[in-house]
């Protein structure tokens, strides 16, 4: 499985880093596994490969990507991958597919916006912030961005930050067709796969 040929059919990776409880000696232990799931030209959907690591560091993403890379999956039909907020593995996907946008999920940044509102805050602001990634073009998502931006900014300023520094790769989505949108704005497929 790890070593079998890629076609390079993929036109969507998700990507993200699980933690998972294995028991062993009697107790229960993390451990951390890397997950690339892919979404073919086909609408094919499966993961691709994971790998055990100590962490989300550039070096262990890199070397997933790149054992991929050299499989087969060359990324010539790759549209975007789409990825939490890890460092590494945003510069491994520039390093190994430079010219594929990167689309940050929307779920780990509604969870990040939500750390820094007030409690009293927290569903309204939550609730307008939807709107930006419901938008059905890029120009209304920004309208919707500027819109909660001034609705939100004197009250929850850290949140407002938290969205706005990361605003252009929280959008890309918006580019692929509309029937994939809601597949390709979070990472959740992958938390999915592994419940099912």
């Amino acid at each position: 499985y790890h070593s079998r040929p890629l076609l390079d059919e993929y036109q969507y990776l998700i990507c993200d880093g699980i933690t998972m409880k294995v028991k062993y000696n009697g107790r229960y232990h993390k451990r951390l596994v890397l997950v690339v799931y892919g979404i073919t030209l086909f609408g094919k959907r499966e993961i691709i490969g994971f790998k055990q690591a100590k962490g989300e560091s550039q070096n262990a993403w890199e070397s997933l990507l790149h054992n991929f890379y050299n499989r087969g999956l060359c990324g010539n039909h790759l549209k975007l991958i789409v990825m939490d907020g890890s460092a590494g593995l945003k510069a491994a996907a520039e390093l190994v597919y430079p010219h594929v946008p990167i689309q940050r999920c929307w779920a780990h940044k509604l969870r990040n916006v939500a750390n820094h509102c007030p409690k009293k805050y927290e569903t309204a602001c939550l609730a307008n912030a939807r709107k930006i990634y419901l938008a059905p073009t890029l120009a209304a998502a920004h309208t919707q961005f500027r819109l909660w931006k001034s609705a939100w900014k004197s009250r929850c300023p850290d949140a407002v930050h938290c969205l706005e520094k990361d605003i252009d790769d929280l959008l890309p989505f918006l580019s692929c067709p509309q029937e994939h949108q809601i597949k390709v704005r979070t990472t959740n497929a992958i938390e999915r796969a592994f419940r099912e």
